[in-house]
């Protein structure tokens, strides 16, 4: 019995040594309103389908904002983010569907198109991943 539970608690002790914390850094914010919509993605099928593994729904105070996402497995992750400055949830887009409010990808890639999960993915492989987003 003994070893059963030394066992349990050994695994359990492992699995949570793996999990994560992404500190995410939102920089560039020049209108202080609104709320930060931000999705976590690990897998292109999810990313694809929009299905975050994650998501945080962040009120806007200061010019650089940092978030954090806690007990995140090891992997490879992307993060997108758009500051919705008028209360309707959602990203607002132009005729053309280009943004018309602050949005944002992990590796901050120059983009011509909407991102691929591969374009702006990024390694989780310590307990704590400080990563940086520009909003555009």
């Amino acid at each position: 019995m003994k070893t059963h539970l030394i066992t349990a608690l050994t695994t359990l002790y492992c699995i949570g040594a793996q999990a994560a914390n992404i500190e995410i850094t939102f920089t560039d914010m020049n209108n202080l309103s609104g709320e930060l919509y931000v999705a976590v993605y690990n897998s292109e099928d999810a990313f694809s389908k929009k299905r975050a593994m994650q998501s945080q729904i962040v009120s806007v105070y200061k010019k650089d904002q940092k978030v954090i996402l806690a007990d995140v497995p090891a992997g490879e992750y992307s993060v997108m983010v758009f500051q919705d400055l008028d209360g309707n949830h959602q990203l607002n887009t132009n005729m053309l569907g280009i943004p018309t409010e602050p949005y944002g990808f992990s590796t901050n890639p120059r983009l011509m198109g909407p991102p691929t999960f591969g374009a702006i993915r990024f390694p989780v492989t310590e307990e704590l991943v400080a990563i940086s987003i520009n909003m555009e």
